[in-house]
């Protein structure tokens, strides 16, 4: 073992734990270097976490020790007890002694509580979560590998563990492989060990995090690894969820902006949390996507989705429903279009339509440009929201 680990017991800077001082010592997980088993502590007189490494490399153990030596402190981040070692010599095995979370996971914990959490309580662990990364980095630590299976659960807090992959912000190794690919800093899965991680590297992973809380569910749940890195490194990224405070969804977009640059420190995102404006929440049913759809008899192009379809094109996808925008626009008469706040939910006024002609059933939401008033010019007219339409025509459907 290191001569620094030694020196740091026989100085008693480290508190020793005898390993037959323990008992019920159950294997529950492995962490990002190591093994994890639970244990009783006879000594402390509770459930404590035993973490060994997979491999001989003392480096790496020793600084594991040093980063939780160094944050221990911190209500957020898991307690660091000592150390112990395995009294076969033929392992020369060592373990480190840390709190043990009792509700486990993040990533557990969602699944199995997220239909029983209010937005109070999302809140709260969002919090929890940025304040353990704030002592990290005001450490001059970077965690590199945040995802919801190290962050631990225990007596309604969150605890940031498993700091085996961090390192100070000043050492001069590169980024080393590790971490999850959807919490994974996009510049990093480009340029690999090229690239050396930093706070904001961080500060994604907390964005990803954040969203997670929002959803109950673990980033592209569909998709695997690989699959996950392409989309991560292209630039995609998860979806709002319907009831989530729209200053929360801004909170996480910021943190994971594709360039690191951009991204807030984790003073500004903890700012931000205790700014939350719970009562305006996103509801894509009520701010659906709003394609605009040109009804004048001059060429125009179809915009849907940030995406252009040439008017000369068969047709256009609108909301998933296909249509014959030629027809739609010679179909439609001026008699048929009214401004926005008149009556019948400014829909079509075409009585008793014939098979011949188009019936739109109560679903289209017109708006008249500011100061135009003219009723008969459809130049002055748009389309800017279609929603569950059906357009019937001889009995035919398309929906």
């Amino acid at each position: 073992m290191s001569n620094l680990l030694e020196d740091a017991l026989r100085h008693r800077l480290i508190t020793s734990f005898e390993y037959n001082s323990f008992d019920r010592i159950t294997p529950i997980g492995k962490g990002g270097f190591g093994q994890v088993m639970r244990a009783y502590s006879k000594r402390l007189e509770k459930d404590v976490a035993l973490k060994s490494l997979f491999s001989v490399n003392n480096k790496a153990f020793v600084k594991e020790l040093q980063n939780f030596n160094t944050v221990n402190h911190h209500d957020n981040i898991i307690k660091f007890f000592g150390i112990s070692k395995d009294p076969d010599p033929s392992k020369e095995t060592y373990y480190l002694v840390l709190q043990y979370a009792k509700d486990g996971d993040l990533r557990d914990y969602l699944r199995d509580n997220f239909e029983n959490l209010n937005w109070e309580t999302k809140s709260k662990m969002a919090k929890d979560i940025a304040s353990g990364l704030s002592c990290i980095h005001k450490s001059n630590i970077i965690h590199r590998d945040l995802h919801s299976g190290n962050i631990l659960v225990h007596e309604n807090r969150l605890l940031i563990t498993d700091l085996g992959l961090s390192q100070p912000l000043d050492a001069n190794s590169n980024s080393v492989i590790g971490g999850m690919f959807a919490y994974a800093d996009p510049e990093w899965l480009r340029k690999g060990r090229t690239y050396k991680r930093d706070k904001a590297s961080d500060i994604y992973s907390l964005g990803v995090l954040f969203w997670e809380l929002s959803s109950g569910r673990i980033p592209f749940k569909d998709f695997q690894g690989l699959e996950i890195l392409e989309k991560v490194k292209s630039g995609e990224r998860e979806t709002p969820i319907n009831g989530t405070p729209e200053d929360y969804i801004k909170i996480y977009s910021s943190a994971w902006n594709d360039n690191p640059t951009k991204r807030p420190t984790i003073e500004n995102i903890r700012n931000s949390l205790e700014e939350i404006q719970f009562d305006n929440v996103f509801n894509e049913t009520i701010k659906p996507i709003q394609p605009k759809v040109n009804l004048n008899n001059e060429p125009k192009d179809l915009v849907v989705e940030n995406k252009v379809y040439k008017e000369d094109d068969v047709s256009g996808v609108i909301s998933n429903q296909t249509f014959d925008l030629e027809y739609w626009k010679k179909t439609v008469s001026t008699d048929g279009i009214k401004p926005k706040g008149n009556s019948n939910n400014d829909l079509p006024n075409k009585a008793n339509p014939t098979d011949s002609e188009t019936t739109v059933n109560r679903s289209i939401e017109y708006h008249e440009p500011d100061g135009t008033n003219d009723q008969t010019d459809l130049s002055n007219w748009e389309i800017t929201g279609i929603y569950n339409s059906n357009i019937h025509e001889n009995n035919l459907s398309i929906s």
